[in-house]
């Protein structure tokens, strides 16, 4: 029974709880589900689960980033214009995820060393990335080999599909850092920056490693995408910035920092996508998908929210009880 009361009190359970009942959803709407749909499933997902594993490290310290859907479109395009230039695929993406590692490090140089605005530096950066990946490739297009794309879409250790490994890698650099004494003084950073600074918190460097993190994460992205399509598009993770963020908030992690986790990106991504894939099996026009998907997330947030915060909950309780009891008088 303490078992059960700790799973329903932890943060990202609502969200994990929303992604299986529209997982049910969409089995009896498919008729079923399979080893297949989830190998599908995760090879076409993993790179929005990397950026929402992301961005959910720059909300815990208080922050946010905006550029790593940009972050995601430039890996795509390096890794294409090196494939036609005639590099080895892996070469590439090895040189592409470096770029985005150090996007990531001017990200966390400029909000931790010289302490501006976490929101309007990468929407900074977010504009001049995007802008580099539109010069590097002006139009959609290029090719990269399909060797890349088996490899994506095989296993790793004759099991594992090769995407849930990489997901994996990032879960697990995060999770060393957690167990970590910086672990702990990150969620202090995200309670109170004055309080965490004044009790000899490295808030510098706790900015800069989860945005260099962040940046990674959206490296790991850009290559998820890049080996899925084999192509290339400047605008190709465009959406994915705020959609990560709203796959945090789903996931029980709070804005103004400190609360929550990494799972709850992780269970808010995989809500979305599954709530993306339903709409479009319904066959609604395209209209129809963008007010529907809009709502159900619209509910999907708030009833996060309301769940995540107690003294909300207790709040909402006593106004469902006061109407109730009206409404029988």
């Amino acid at each position: 029974m303490k078992q059960l009361k700790k799973i329903a009190s932890w943060s990202a359970f609502p969200s994990l709880l929303l992604f299986v009942v529209f997982l049910v959803i969409n089995s009896i709407i498919t008729g079923g589900l399979s080893s297949y749909f989830f190998h599908s499933f995760i090879s076409t997902n993993a790179a929005a689960i990397c950026v929402a594993i992301g961005v959910t490290a720059t909300i815990l310290v208080a922050g946010t980033d905006i550029s790593l859907g940009s972050i995601v479109s430039l890996v795509n395009v390096v890794i294409v214009t090196l494939c036609e230039r005639g590099y080895p695929v892996f070469t590439a993406a090895l040189v592409a995820f470096g770029c985005a590692v150090l996007c990531g490090m001017l990200n966390g140089f400029i909000i931790g060393v010289m302490r501006v605005n976490p929101l309007l530096t990468t929407f900074a950066t977010s504009t001049a990335f995007g802008g580099i990946a539109l010069w590097i490739l002006p139009y959609p297009g290029g090719y990269i080999d399909y060797s890349f794309g088996d490899w994506y879409l095989g296993n790793m250790f004759g099991f594992l599909p090769t995407p849930f490994v990489l997901i994996l890698l990032l879960i697990i650099v995060w999770t060393i850092f957690r167990k970590l004494p910086f672990g702990l003084h990150l969620y202090a950073l995200g309670k109170d920056v004055k309080k965490a600074y004044a009790s000899g918190i490295s808030v510098t460097f706790l900015r800069f490693f989860v945005h260099t993190f962040a940046g990674a994460a959206a490296g790991i992205a850009g290559i998820c995408i890049s080996a899925n399509t084999c192509a290339g598009s400047p605008v190709v993770g465009a959406t994915m910035s705020m959609n990560s963020i709203a796959a945090a908030v789903i996931g029980g992690v709070s804005l103004n920092g400190g609360i929550g986790s990494i799972w709850g990106g992780i269970f808010g991504a995989c809500f979305l996508n599954i709530l993306i894939s339903i709409v479009v099996s319904a066959n609604f026009g395209s209209v129809v998908q963008s007010f529907i998907q809009g709502l159900i997330l619209l509910v999907g947030v708030v009833f996060s929210v309301i769940a995540a915060d107690k003294e909300l909950s207790a709040k909402c309780r006593k106004i469902f009880q006061g109407g109730a009891k009206s409404w029988n008088s």
